[in-house]
């Protein structure tokens, strides 16, 4: 399987203008999947070009005739689910069952319930004004920012280009989308399902490629806003350079999300849900669960039941439908995370428990085989810094303040959970918690209308769900329209000025 992924501009598949081109692998062998379009600025120039265009004809596009648009976008999803499921599976080298559960379907559940929010662009009732020296109508109109930049990262892309583009378009907003190049394929699926759809020739573009074009798509001036999904460290860099043209923002960067689990926690419902949160593609999501913060008199036991549940996890190709835990995106992600392990050790934490292989891995596959670090202290690198990789750390608190001190103890603050059956006592801690969402007795739910889901200290800026999300990808305009034809009674009359004269 090889798969060709160019440029879309226009409605049109195009190579790069240089006919430039770049390898990218899948993640479970190593092995060449395809080449992607090794795009330049002016390949960038073009897509801003094109989405500038179809601007107008966009935003005139009526907010009914956009939510039909999105409703057949799902419906072409749900057609199309289970090649889209294989070819993500290879190209992000997540496993098939979460492929088909995260990425597949949750794109149509987007294209479904961002819809449901459009009330919320409508034009809004006028507000009269009926005062002594004044009478008029107040108007608030949401208007679109223009065009919009969506970065997107290798982990979930084909869902993170939805959670970005389908807003922004139901919005009134055109969109240039720049993916990673390390998993290119789920936004050039996207951009085949809008087309279909029915979606206007420039509206949503895709512009492959590596640093080069994502800094020029960043700062290009006839870019409104920049939507980011990656590193804090990248995070800063697209935030300093969009903010030279003032650029609207919002990023979703790194995170180093804490389980709390206090004394009284249900271990039968904690610790699956603190190691799903951990493992799932890999570690490699933005709010994945690297710490579990455990009460020292149950420390023994959370690590005994975190060994046979790590233990039954298994590790194999990400399209093999047995896999569990498929492999980390490239070779150099594998390095860095083996390295933070042995580092770990280096500082006095100890190996609990490691998932089992799903038979005999590709030699040249990019594995992390899953694991339990037990001792680790709130100082050392791996509970202080992103691992993006399945390892779980266990650290033990001696009391409630010194769970709540350890979680919130990095500078990341993306998400958190929190584990007991007393839940006042657990939502007073997750209270407590320095992180933009919190998760009682759960982990991972997200809904488009109920949780903006927004980053907390170097965890990001802005929302990614909700009405905060709309909020980001508009401009407010107030119109005020005086109803009094009496100039005596407008303000500059009361000031005695004959400028009606």
């Amino acid at each position: 399987m090889a798969v060709d992924v160019r440029n879309f501009v226009g409605n049109s598949w195009v190579a790069a203008a240089a006919g430039r081109t770049a390898p990218f692998f899948d993640p479970s062998t190593g092995l060449e999947l395809g080449s992607l379009a090794d795009s330049a600025e002016s390949d960038v120039d073009a897509a801003v070009a094109a989405a500038h265009e179809a601007g107008r004809e966009w935003r005139e596009t009526s907010l009914p005739e956009r939510v039909a648009l999105m409703h057949r976008a799902a419906d072409i999803v749900d057609r199309r689910a289970e090649e889209f499921t294989g070819l993500l599976a290879a190209d992000t080298g997540c496993a098939v069952r979460m492929s088909a559960a995260l990425q597949v379907a949750g794109t149509a559940m987007l294209l479904r319930e961002w819809p449901k929010l459009v009330s919320y662009l409508e034009r809004p009732q006028a507000s009269p004004i009926d005062a002594s020296a004044f009478l008029g109508q107040w108007e608030t109109h949401r208007v679109p920012l223009g065009v919009i930049a969506a970065l997107t990262p290798f982990n979930v892309p084909m869902y993170v280009v939805g959670q970005k583009a389908i807003p922004a378009l139901l919005a009134g907003n055109t969109v240039v989308v720049k993916p990673s190049p390390l998993a290119p394929v789920g936004p050039k699926l996207f951009a085949e399902v809008m087309a279909e759809a029915g979606l206007p020739a420039g509206a949503l573009n895709v512009v492959n490629g590596g640093v080069a074009p994502s800094q020029h798509l960043v700062g290009h001036p006839g870019v409104a806003g920049v939507s980011f999904t990656g590193s804090t460290a990248t995070g800063s860099k697209v935030m300093a350079t969009a903010a030279a043209s003032l650029k609207r923002v919002q990023l979703e960067l790194g995170g180093k999300s804490p389980a709390v689990i206090l004394e009284d926690a249900d271990f039968d419902l904690a610790l699956p849900g603190a190691v799903f949160g951990s493992v799932l593609h890999a570690g490699q999501i933005c709010v994945a669960t690297s710490r579990l913060i455990v009460p020292r008199s149950r420390y023994e036991e959370a690590c005994d039941r975190l060994a046979e549940l790590v233990g039954a996890l298994r590790v194999g190709p990400a399209t093999d439908p047995d896999t569990d835990v498929g492999p980390v995106v490239s070779a150099s992600s594998a390095k860095r995370v083996h390295e933070m392990l042995a580092r770990a050790q280096d500082e006095g934490a100890k190996v609990a428990a490691r998932a089992r292989t799903n038979g005999e891995l590709p030699s040249g596959g990019y594995y992390v085989v899953p694991t339990v670090l037990r001792d680790v202290t709130p100082d050392m690198e791996i509970a202080q810094e992103e691992t993006f990789g399945p390892v779980i750390t266990v650290l033990a608190a001696d009391s409630v303040d010194h769970a709540v001190e350890i979680a919130n103890s990095t500078r990341y603050g993306l998400a958190a959970s929190v584990w007991g059956r007393d839940l006042v006592a657990a939502r007073a801690v997750g209270d407590r918690i320095e992180s933009g969402t919190v998760w009682v007795n759960e982990y991972g739910m997200a809904h488009v209308s109920d949780s903006p889901m927004e980053g907390w200290k170097h965890s990001g800026i802005g929302a990614q769900y909700g009405t905060a999300a709309l909020d980001g990808l508009t401009r407010t305009k107030s119109f005020y329209t005086a109803l009094d034809p009496d100039p005596a009674r407008r303000p500059y009359g009361l000031l005695g000025a004959q400028w009606n004269n």
